[in-house]
């Protein structure tokens, strides 16, 4: 069972955090166009994710670093005006993510925060566009399933002690772990010891 902040407990917590910006409706995953008589308008959508391995030791576990994108539309009666506007939003809206406490309990850090900007002029409406790629932080724990039954083990021994000072040998069990050679101690690539054990069904 995984013990982790999931991307939809991370959108919820992103989401409630943008309406409470006052003046601006929210969208999410915002896959439709809002005409400019309704804006602004800010979209929330997940981008991308990646996981890190945490080492091979324990549980499997990872930092994982979830993007997702904010997108935030104003209109204006000027290209200045649209630009001031969005801004403005941008601002609000960077301030409400960073400074939310809900948020930072449940994500380790803001790993980045890429932003572009673009002003468009339809007939007398400027529209402008804010996109804004947030990297969240945070670790994810998987723990093996306890309900599954253990049917067969097996131990394979490369000592440290019992080495060849010059062999190399293919398929080595533990093959990160092999000291190179010319070597002092082991492992060296090969089992010097094996057991087998089969549990009764």
């Amino acid at each position: 069972m995984p013990d982790q902040t999931g991307r939809a407990q991370l959108r919820g917590a992103l989401l409630s955090i943008l309406q409470t910006i006052p003046g601006v409706t929210v969208y999410s995953p915002g896959d439709w166009n809002v005409a400019a008589p309704k804006l602004p308008a800010i979209k929330l959508r997940p981008a991308k994710e990646r996981k890190q391995s945490n080492g091979r030791n324990g549980p499997t576990a990872f930092t994982t670093v979830a993007a997702f994108e904010i997108k935030a539309e104003v209109s204006a009666a000027s290209g200045p005006a649209a630009l001031l506007a969005l801004e403005t939003l941008g601002a609000e809206i960077e301030e409400a993510v960073f400074k939310s406490i809900p948020l930072r309990r449940i994500v380790q850090d803001f790993s980045f925060c890429d932003t572009e900007t673009e002003v468009t002029a339809d007939g007398s409406t400027h529209v402008g566009g804010l996109s804004i790629l947030l990297g969240l932080e945070f670790v994810e724990t998987f723990y093996p399933d306890i309900n599954t039954q253990l049917l067969a083990m097996n131990v394979t021994a490369d000592l440290t002690n019992v080495a060849d000072p010059n062999g190399t040998y293919p398929d080595p069990p533990f093959p990160d772990a092999v000291t190179p050679a010319p070597r002092t101690q082991g492992p060296d690539g090969r089992a010097e010891g094996e057991v087998n054990v089969q549990f009764p069904q």
